[in-house]
């Protein structure tokens, strides 16, 4: 008889040791950490380096960081985006969404907002304005101009963000609206 008080517990036995049960979820918490840092890490450095530039260098500059994400219609990011919902996030992260009406609306919906206030033309874009296609008299895509007649759009898939000429998609130029960003 190990024990001579009657009713006594015995003690557990530790050995410092984790369980394979503790050990795996311990290994799933520090995986769920890291992949929160890396996230914040990969969202940071862009809205740090933007605080130093122009208006429309750090609307081209959030384009940019979402190149290569998927086509999803109705969303807005951050891994995948429709057109219009690009446009939004865009703007958005770059401080400057009141200059496009300052809230999500669809592609047709902005062109109505930049038509207007005698905002939307054919010709003379800037870094940072908006542009509108037309198929069958409807407007079904919309991007942003980043200069050197070269575009940032959310393209359905396979291609979702890319970066295309202006006239390098199957739908017609329509106009640019022009935002009017300090450059």
């Amino acid at each position: 008889m190990p024990y001579l008080v009657q009713g006594a517990a015995l003690a557990p036995i530790t050995t410092g040791v984790l369980s394979s049960g503790q050990f795996r979820r311990l290994l799933i918490i520090l995986t769920a950490i890291a992949l929160a840092f890396t996230l914040i890490a990969i969202e940071t450095p862009a809205a740090s380096q933007a605080a130093t530039l122009s208006d429309a260098d750090r609307v081209v500059a959030f384009a940019r960081s979402h190149l290569g994400s998927r086509f999803r219609l109705g969303t807005e990011g951050p891994r995948y985006f429709d057109c219009s919902g690009l446009v939004y996030r865009v703007y958005q992260r770059a401080g400057v969404l009141n200059k496009i009406g300052g809230s999500r609306k669809r592609a047709a919906g902005y062109y109505s907002w930049f038509r207007s206030r005698g905002l939307a033309s054919r010709g003379n874009p800037k870094v940072g304005d908006l542009i509108w296609y037309t198929k069958g008299g409807r407007i079904v895509h919309m991007g942003l101009y980043i200069g050197g007649n070269q575009v940032i759009s959310a393209l359905v898939n396979p291609y979702g963000v890319k970066r295309h000429s202006v006239g390098g998609i199957s739908v017609r130029f329509l106009a640019y609206g022009h935002v009017r960003l300090a450059r």
